[in-house]
């Protein structure tokens, strides 16, 4: 994701595995654990902050047919702040913030799966 950083996967089982990952922001080394859900007959999955500074925030993706040969990814996310609730001008300052990284991260990966498909 352009990031310095390492991560590591620990499989749970067939369809529950847990992401640790320790990427440095702002100087300062940041770890972040998250349980990943698998639901291959939905084609979707969960995905559990258990440790960093979204800890207990959860999202859901789920990809959803758009004809033969074209899908879009559907997203949820429920962030958990702590401390004083942002104002509504934060919050919205925020969900924009995270959805270009989090869309960015979506572009690398697709990246990466053109690559592996070449």
């Amino acid at each position: 994701m352009g990031q310095k950083g390492s991560r590591k996967i620990r499989r749970i089982n067939s369809d529950t595995l847990i992401l640790t990952d320790v990427v440095i922001l702002e100087g300062k080394r940041v770890k972040k654990e998250k349980l990943v859900k698998l639901n291959p007959e939905r084609l979707s999955w969960t995905n559990t902050y258990l440790a960093g500074p979204s800890k207990l925030s959860q999202f859901l993706y789920e990809v959803v047919a758009e004809g033969a040969s074209r899908s879009r990814l559907d997203f949820t996310g429920l962030q958990v702040y702590y401390g004083k609730a942002p104002s509504p001008a934060r919050i919205d300052e925020i969900s924009k913030r995270l959805v270009e990284e989090d869309s960015g991260m979506w572009e690398l990966l697709a990246q990466e799966m053109a690559n592996d498909l070449a």
